[in-house]
């Protein structure tokens, strides 16, 4: 993985923590801001690349919540102690993609950053899940601690 760029992330409170491993350094990210509801009363702007890889570990798994909405067809972790959905998966022929939340990465700037806006309303299924094949991270990796970890306000500045 020497060409790709380590970019780091993490809800608020640091439970769900990630590191996205891209073809694109962070100041050309394109991040997309989605129209539907609940993106929108989020603020959320995904961001992915198929060549990237996803590796997120979430340290106290009965603080998630996966949210479905819509087609049912995509899972949005949310960090139930902060809010905060770092990043959205979805399965489909029993392979995993993933988009991240681009605001939860560390330096990201909305202000300054390509934003594009998109609106998936009008898609059928087999096309929503088709542009998530081709869009969307394909490697993505997910694991939970045997032992939770409860991570300190700080986790953010303890990067290493």
């Amino acid at each position: 993985m020497d060409h790709f760029y380590k970019l780091d992330g993490c809800c608020h409170c640091g439970n769900i923590h990630y590191r996205y491993y891209s073809p694109e350094p962070l100041e050309a990210l394109t991040a997309c801001a989605c129209k539907c509801r609940f993106c929108t009363k989020n603020g959320s702007r995904y961001a992915a690349h198929p060549e990237g890889v996803l590796i997120a570990e979430v340290y106290d798994a009965d603080a998630i919540r996966l949210y479905r909405f819509g087609t049912n067809t995509s899972d949005f972790y949310l960090c139930g102690r902060c809010g905060v959905a770092p990043f959205v998966t979805s399965t489909i022929d029993e392979e995993h993609y993933a988009v991240i939340n681009a605001n939860t990465l560390e330096g990201f700037c909305a202000t300054s950053a390509n934003i594009v806006q998109a609106d998936y309303s009008r898609e059928d299924l087999e096309t929503r899940l088709d542009r998530r094949r081709h869009h969307w991270i394909g490697d993505v990796t997910l694991t939970y601690p045997e032992t939770p970890i409860v991570p300190d306000r700080n986790f953010m500045l303890v990067h290493t």
